[in-house]
């Protein structure tokens, strides 16, 4: 009696081996991890955290692109993450959750507050004999200053042109939406790539507006967020609403941006054709911008230049051509000022 109770308990002990997770070769498999459904992921604490904590061996000797890996292998240890991918300088996480945060601008030492309603402003002009409009957005002014988009400015002045310049917040969705017909659309901000299925490929270029990614984005713009025409972006610790080619799209649909030049004045707003094509599909004529990474003084310096090369009748292709990298840092980094669509586009004077 006693051994056939001896024989019982050994085989449910097995079979509670079996059951707990231990496989043919003798090894424990934890259970996979459910969050309840209910229950809101911390996306915002675990973003900032692992910010906070990679980003202290700024102090140290590991060089970017080792503190990049770090990040991404310490989000793709998280529970409540089910990928991370590193393209580039851009970290995209996706959360259990089916969420994004694209991360484009990792370590910015910029600390400065966001500008308060008085500090934001529009700049209109209308000169009475113009026929041509130029579109000058400048989401991040409140870091950068604006002395690049007035040399433009008055660049495009002396040409007649009316100027709608709007700076910070007011750069937001709800402008993107319907205000990019015009000759010129000139857009000095941040940018990086989107990996929607973590191969760590990049599917689109995501561009950042100005205005800040809170609590209610996602019921704001339930439709954009739900359809990925709108993504979180941060830049530094910071996060903000960042479009998607889906973005233009749908909003701006065939002929509606018709013989427009699209210059995207940041980092690997060229990186693909994403974002290029969906801008030329609405009937853009060309589309301009950085490759790869580049620094702020050499894209703002080009900027300058590249319009006064425009609006003297130099040919788009013409102007990539003069201009190619722009100074010895885009050398190393590789990046270069290219376009899409039609090289033969001239701005109309």
């Amino acid at each position: 009696m006693i051994r056939k109770e001896k024989k019982a308990f050994i085989i449910f002990l097995i079979l509670g081996l079996l059951t707990s997770g231990l496989t043919a070769q003798g090894k424990i498999v934890s259970p996979p991890f459910e969050h309840p459904a209910s229950t809101p992921i911390p996306t915002d604490a675990i973003i900032q955290q692992g910010l906070q904590t990679v980003g202290n061996g700024l102090q140290g000797i590991k060089n970017h692109s080792s503190l990049l890996l770090e990040l991404k292998n310490r989000y793709n240890g998280n529970p409540f993450v089910s990928f991370a991918s590193l393209v580039g300088t851009t970290i995209t996480v996706k959360f259990i959750d089916g969420s994004y945060t694209v991360i484009m601008d990792a370590f910015s030492k910029e600390k400065e507050q966001m500008p308060d309603a008085a500090s934001q402003f529009l700049f209109y002009n209308y000169p009475t004999v113009s026929t041509h409009i130029a579109v000058l957005l400048n989401p991040f002014e409140y870091l950068y200053g604006h002395q690049q988009c007035n040399h433009i400015i008055a660049t495009l002045l002396r040409h007649d042109y009316r100027i709608e310049y709007l700076a910070n917040e007011a750069v937001d969705l709800l402008y993107l939406r319907h205000n990019l017909t015009a000759d010129i659309v000139y857009m000095d901000t941040h940018a990086g790539y989107f990996d929607l299925n973590g191969d760590q490929q990049a599917d689109s270029v995501v561009i950042a507006t100005g205005e800040p990614w809170t609590n209610n984005t996602e019921q704001t713009y339930g439709f954009e967020y739900q359809h990925q025409l709108i993504v979180k972006g941060m830049v530094g610790d910071k996060g903000f609403v960042t479009f998607t080619p889906a973005f233009i799209e749908y909003y701006y649909p065939e002929g509606s941006l018709t013989n427009s030049l699209i210059y995207m004045a940041t980092c690997y707003a060229t990186y693909d054709a994403s974002m290029a094509q969906a801008f030329l599909d609405a009937g853009a004529s060309a589309y301009m911008g950085w490759t790869k990474n580049t620094v702020f003084w050499t894209n703002s310096r080009m900027s300058v230049n590249a319009i006064r090369l425009l609006i003297s009748g130099c040919t788009v292709h013409q102007v990539c051509t003069l201009i190619r990298f722009g100074g010895v840092y885009n050398r190393l980094f590789h990046s270069k000022l290219v376009y899409y669509g039609d090289g033969d586009h001239r701005i109309p004077t």
